[in-house]
């Protein structure tokens, strides 16, 4: 693994920062990628995992770590859906994929009866995991804002001015 780990292999775990070459850890910078050389560090990345993936075809960490490049450095959702929904059949009791493919479905398909039950079972199957449960508490949020059916200044007390402060 530690040469995996030269490769930008592993250091998804916390989300932060697992886009070596990629512009800046997970956000969506696309300038910086073809500046300094660091979009070949990407490729090598890719690469790896496909070969990976092709000679273990069934192995959930390799399915899942390429998921995750694919969602969080190259934005492919698509393809990381399929990497994501193989690895859930590789390991279907891993709490941590079935959590952020809820929340990739979420993101893409905006189905959230689907998003709900990868969640719900995210965090049966991994209880004592925070960051299933901090990932199902921040999809919740999210769904019901959606419910609310109001914004800002119809939400807030009559007294309540939005803008500048009146002397």
């Amino acid at each position: 693994m530690y040469l995996a780990k030269g490769l930008g292999v592993g250091s998804f775990g916390d989300g932060m920062g697992g886009c070596r070459g990629g512009g800046g850890g997970g956000g969506g910078d696309h300038s910086s990628m073809g500046s300094g050389g660091n979009d070949g560090d990407m490729h090598g990345v890719e690469e790896y995992y496909k070969k990976m993936v092709e000679e273990s075809p069934g192995d959930p960490l390799f399915l899942r770590n390429y998921a995750q490049f694919l969602y969080q450095c190259k934005h492919d959702l698509k393809g990381a859906e399929e990497y994501y929904s193989r690895a859930i059949l590789a390991d279907p009791k891993d709490g941590e994929v079935l959590s952020q493919y809820g929340k990739l479905v979420w993101e893409l398909h905006h189905d959230e009866e689907r998003a709900s039950s990868y969640f719900e079972r995210a965090a049966q199957a991994s209880p004592e995991d925070s960051h299933v449960h901090a990932a199902y508490a921040s999809f919740l949020w999210d769904t019901e804002e959606g419910e609310d059916g109001c914004n800002e200044s119809q939400c807030l007390p009559s007294h309540y001015h939005l803008g500048a402060i009146a002397n």
